[in-house]
């Protein structure tokens, strides 16, 4: 009997499957880099934009703690009225400066974190 079905292509062999998973690793990392780039790029104009913002406030801010310092030292005398008054202006300047310090320490780059993470258990799954 002649089988007239076409012949089976043969399997690939070890050096194909190594070679075709190294390419997707490095498609996969192209893509993620190119993602975190964008990503990154996004996070700096938004750093950015709020840095201008803040340093803007915190000038404003500046002159006017120490125009009421001035005030107060004024109205209060030369004594140790005025001391108080620059130990109240230490003390809000630290709290300014602690709570800018807290809003700073968030998650960088909270995306491309998740979507890596993703990315690492997929692979260790399709390995197993």
């Amino acid at each position: 009997m002649l089988d007239s079905a076409a012949p089976k292509p043969p399997a690939p062999n070890l050096a194909d499957l190594v070679e075709d998973a190294l390419q997707q690793a490095k498609t996969l990392v192209q893509a993620e880099f190119s993602l975190a780039r964008g990503e990154l790029k996004n996070e700096l104009k938004q750093v950015l934009g709020s840095a201008l913002l803040l340093g803007a406030g915190a000038m404003c801010l500046q002159a006017a703690i120490v125009t009421l310092g001035v005030l107060l030292v004024l109205a209060l005398g030369v004594s140790v009225a005025s001391g108080l008054v620059v130990l109240g202006l230490a003390v809000i300047a630290g709290v300014l400066l602690l709570l800018g310090v807290r809003s700073a320490q968030r998650a960088k780059l909270p995306r491309t974190t998740a979507r890596l993470r993703a990315d690492a258990k997929q692979v260790l799954e399709s390995v197993k």
